[in-house]
């Protein structure tokens, strides 16, 4: 922990007004420590005596609302963020860096001070580049470039932001085809743990560049904004398929046979879903395509994708649309508008409910999965801790294409010979949550990611955070680990930007 004014060789006035006092601060009141840093703030300061502390201190989901932070500061700018850190190390604070506040081990709060980044959420679209900060949301990134033709590989909820997102690889509908969200970072700017406010690019640190593209959010500095260059995507292709569930094993098996061979211009995912794991309920199992060519190859694929499951789909619906209102769609947000697809607890008009816990746990698969495999991870659906008002999903997404055309140590990203990923998930909504009911959803994720991980690669996508994966810091990151921590040694010596998953 950085203690000395000297070591963290901050620059600009913004720094040098805020005369913090080093050892007497212990000495200080609470009050006065706050408050000081709350003046030199160009945004807010939250602390748990005020009204609306309840709201600033939770994140996407109701379990971690048992953290509370100190305080919340609300950044409107760089020069907040370094003034943060600074505050935070001379006090002997951890801290958490929070964008969208989705990290599934619950990683973007602390006991300490939560420096929340979502006030920069700026998406502004330039000669062949967009700068985006950290706290744009997926819905919102896409709702600003699609009337231009252009997008990113924007995951699947829409309330994450891009500050997490884009650190840790960035996979969406169509990764296949424009590669991975964190391939088109062209440069950050960067707050590092010593105040200093860089910029990370091809010819500017980079080194730190490469760790910001899949080295995982919170682990280098605090990124305030970055450069990307967005793709084209203007009207695309989609389908919508689904099958019984006794038919959902061949379904699983036939997407993928189809999708190790399926052409660059198609992603998706499979899905086997149970809206209530209450005893006797059935699954329901689809599958959703996206391709950005809509002639009759995308057509052709269909056709053969449902001729490997060899039944009829009971649902078939293919159409071509503009992209923004099929992102619309996977986003679950059809009957919303984009101002409504947003959480309700932060965002004015919004009516996306936090859930009140959840579960995930998945692997990353670079082959075709054996149909015994599909059978064990079905029967964890069917058999494992039934219990009612629980949803559950054994979710499967597309990646390979366009991403696995980079070399594993080009960036931070390593799984650049994965065809998919294969998750266990599960999602209470109302609070509160029995103690059987989280044994439940443990028991069901364990259990899957039990049934699936001896026909995986051994790796795990980083932005699916696992906080109960042993060997992390090789699913994760593999031979790309040893780099990063070096990296780390170089830009966070005393290890502030810490969790129980950082780099080290």
């Amino acid at each position: 922990m950085i203690t000395r004014r000297s070591l963290l060789g901050a620059s600009g006035a913004a720094l040098a007004t805020l005369a913090l006092p080093g050892a007497a601060s212990a000495r200080s009141t609470t009050t006065n420590k706050w408050s000081r840093l709350s003046q030199h703030l160009q945004g807010r300061l939250v602390l748990p005596s005020e009204a609306d502390y309840q709201k600033a201190k939770q994140l996407f989901q109701v379990q971690f609302d048992d953290t509370s932070p100190r305080a919340v500061a609300y950044c409107a700018s760089a020069a907040d963020v370094a003034l943060c850190l600074r505050f935070a190390q001379d006090h002997g604070l951890p801290i958490a860096a929070r964008s969208g506040g989705h990290s599934a081990g619950g990683y973007s709060t602390t006991p300490g001070l939560v420096i929340d980044v979502a006030g920069l959420n700026t998406v502004s679209l330039g000669n062949g580049s967009v700068t985006i900060g950290p706290g744009a949301q997926l819905i919102d990134i896409m709702n600003t470039l699609s009337p231009s033709g252009l997008g990113i590989s924007g995951g699947y909820c829409p309330t994450v932001a891009a500050g997490g997102f884009l650190q840790g690889g960035g996979m969406g509908l169509f990764t296949r085809s424009i590669g991975m969200a964190s391939d088109k970072v062209t440069s950050a700017q960067v707050v590092l743990a010593n105040g200093r406010v860089v910029t990370a690019a091809p010819t500017e640190h980079p080194d730190l560049y490469w760790a910001l593209r899949g080295g995982g959010g919170g682990n280098f500095g605090i990124v305030t904004s970055y450069q990307v260059t967005p793709s084209p995507l203007t009207t695309v292709g989609a389908a919508n398929l689904a099958w019984t569930y006794d038919q959902a094993l061949d379904m699983l098996d036939g997407w993928t046979r189809w999708l190790v061979d399926s052409p660059w211009s198609i992603g998706g995912g499979a899905n086997v879903t149970l809206l209530d794991a209450g005893p006797g309920k059935v699954p329901t199992a689809g599958i959703f395509l996206g391709s950005v060519d809509t002639g009759p190859a995308f057509a052709a694929e269909i056709q053969r994708l449902i001729s490997l499951v060899g039944h009829a789909p009971v649902v078939n619906q293919a159409f071509t649309a503009p992209y923004q209102p099929v992102m619309m769609n996977l986003y679950r947000c059809t009957d919303l508008s984009v101002t409504q697809c947003h959480r309700d607890d932060i965002s004015p008009g919004g009516q996306i409910p936090r859930p009140a816990f959840g579960a995930w746990r998945g692997r990353l698969f670079g082959a075709v999965m054996p149909r015994e495999g599909w059978a064990r991870a079905l029967d964890v659906v069917e058999n494992t801790a039934r219990i009612d008002g629980q949803g559950r999903q054994l979710q499967i997404s597309a990646l390979g294409g366009a991403a696995n055309t980079v070399s594993r140590t080009a960036t931070a990203y390593v799984h650049r010979d994965t065809h998919y990923s294969a998750s266990f998930l599960t999602s209470n909504a109302v609070a509160p949550v029995s103690a059987e009911a989280v044994s439940a959803a443990y028991q069901f994720v364990d259990g899957g990611f039990a049934a699936i991980d001896p026909y995986s690669n051994g790796e795990t996508y980083q932005n699916f955070i696992d906080p109960r994966l042993t060997g992390w810091k090789q699913s994760y990151y593999a031979e790309n680990y040893p780099r990063l921590s070096r990296i780390k040694d170089r830009y966070d010596p005393y290890n502030v930007f810490r969790f129980a998953q950082s780099v080290r």
